[in-house]
């Protein structure tokens, strides 16, 4: 009998591997002290929003096409009564991709927001000012088309617009590049008369990481924004540092550190300050966390 039950066990994961289907994910959590305004500071145990587990599938087709699918689920809550996980809230995509172009159906995150967290010190996670000086566009489209083409190594050029009918429908192209050991970004994010054109850059020197962003938001609130941010790793530490500032007198910095224990354990710090000139809504906050990637 135990025989029997080895055997379906390695003849189902056999069938798993042939199928190319993958699960990871990531639970960070962190003890959180923060303070707005003239509010009383307050102390609580917080989901770093990102926490996930996915599943994703890839089939290898003729003519060097790839089908793949992806089904991201965020991990959300630390009590039974916390906000409710939902499947495939984060992403939820079906799709083709070669080595020049891909194209996939669904929700995911756009590329004017990576814009932003790809040159963000903190990665736009626990700790980072980046939503306080940018506009973030809501990180996600759904009921979308994501478009992008790789004419080179180099350079990437994408189109992304959700289908939700003509008085609602958004769309973000961008453009990536990297010359000289720098990295360059453009996009741009339309849905009405909602408007955000993202610059951001990155390159690394001398062990140190520089990025920088510079964003221009038009609409109901109009704003320019700016932030810059440095990291480094120094065995198993890594430290990064951030500030920004808008031309509506919002001025924010943070200053984080991670101890990493192996690349999926981590034990995580970050401060961050954000002056809001003549308002009630100053924030500062003190975190420290774990993250497990798994």
């Amino acid at each position: 009998m135990r025989k029997i039950v080895m055997a379906t066990v390695l003849m189902s994961l056999v069938s798993i591997a042939s199928a190319q289907v993958t699960i990871s994910g990531k639970v960070s959590e962190y003890i959180d002290n923060s303070k707005v305004g003239a509010a009383k500071a307050t102390t609580q145990l917080v989901t770093e929003p990102t926490s996930n587990i996915a599943v994703s599938a890839r089939e290898k087709l003729a003519d060097g096409l790839t089908a793949r699918a992806v089904v991201e689920t965020s991990l959300s809550g630390n009590t039974f009564g916390g906000s409710e996980t939902r499947f495939g809230d984060r992403q939820a995509t079906v799709g083709l991709a070669n080595k020049f172009v891909s194209v996939d159906l669904g929700r995911n995150v756009h590329k004017q927001f990576l814009a932003v967290s790809n040159n963000d010190a903190f990665g736009t996670l626990y700790g980072s000012i980046a939503g306080d000086v940018h506009n973030l566009r809501n990180l996600r489209l759904g009921d979308a088309v994501f478009v992008s083409v790789a004419p080179s190594k180099a350079t990437t050029l994408s189109f992304e617009q959700t289908l939700n009918g003509p008085a609602n429908d958004a769309t973000v192209v961008a453009g990536s590049t990297r010359f000289m050991g720098v990295k360059a970004t453009v996009a741009r994010f339309e849905q009405g008369r909602e408007k955000s054109t993202v610059f951001g850059a990155n390159t690394k020197l001398q062990g140190i990481t520089f990025s920088a962003v510079y964003s221009d938001d038009q609409g109901v609130v109009n704003s320019k924004g700016a932030s810059v941010g440095v990291s480094t790793n120094a065995g198993p530490w890594t430290t990064k540092a951030s500030y920004g500032q808008t031309n509506t007198d919002v001025k924010a910095w943070a200053v984080g550190a991670d101890y990493n224990f192996s690349k999926r354990t981590a034990l995580n710090f970050a401060y961050r300050t954000v002056d809001r000139v003549g308002s009630a809504s100053d924030a500062s906050g003190l975190g420290i966390g774990i993250t497990h990637r798994f």
